[in-house]
């Protein structure tokens, strides 16, 4: 996991705890649905008011993925992102795990796969922002 000091990326989409970086879900408390992220509204039942944070996404599965090779400013190419499977229907969209890492290969499509949070990009000022990095389980790769 990347160093608690980086500036998140983006508000809101992740956090850790004492088992580590998780995507921040939200769970309405009148059907029981689950969402990515919280919301004034369930996207299900649409009542408003009821989700409360819940933790998902620290594991998963590699649906699809591809090499980024023209970046948008402050992301260095070529990257890789691709969505990810986190349960109860959630797909999120993440980068990717490109090479080998430790002897561990890049995962490809039904890879399970851990959360990490990285530095995903740098500001104009040289501030470094972090975000969800998804990486192949030892030994779940092909």
């Amino acid at each position: 996991m990347a160093d608690g000091s980086l500036a998140p990326a983006w508000d809101g989409v992740w956090d850790a705890d004492g088992e580590g970086a998780f995507m921040i879900g939200g769970r309405c408390g009148a059907c029981g649905g689950l969402a990515l992220g919280l919301r004034p509204i369930c996207p299900h039942c649409h009542k408003d008011g009821t989700l409360a944070a819940e933790a998902v996404g620290r594991r998963g599965r590699l649906y699809s993925a591809t090499v980024i090779h023209q970046a948008p400013p402050g992301f260095e190419a070529p990257y890789r992102v691709g969505y990810v499977d986190i349960g109860e229907g959630l797909r999120v969209f993440a980068h990717i795990q490109a090479e080998a890492e430790n002897g561990v290969p890049a995962p490809g499509p039904g890879d399970e796969v851990v959360l990490r949070i990285v530095a995903v990009k740098t500001d104009p000022d040289g501030t470094a922002r972090s975000g969800p990095f998804y990486a192949a389980v030892e030994g779940t790769a092909k």
